[in-house]
């Protein structure tokens, strides 16, 4: 079945947009894991709220 360009690329971003989710959920797993028994480094709180929040707003607002 053919897409139209407009869909296909609405497809696209959404991809990217939960890509950008699931990076940012890596990330502040990955560094609470690292610093386990003490707190969570903030930089990596800090890269994936970043990563995850660029997702979710590309996800809500633009592909609205």
């Amino acid at each position: 079945i053919a897409q139209s360009s407009s869909s296909k690329g609405n497809l696209d971003m959404y991809y990217i947009a939960k890509f950008l989710e699931i990076v940012g959920m890596a990330v502040i797993g990955i560094g609470f894991v690292i610093k386990f028994p003490r707190l969570m480094d903030p930089r990596f709180l800090g890269f994936g709220l970043s990563f995850f929040f660029m997702g979710w707003i590309i996800e809500k607002y633009i592909l609205k």
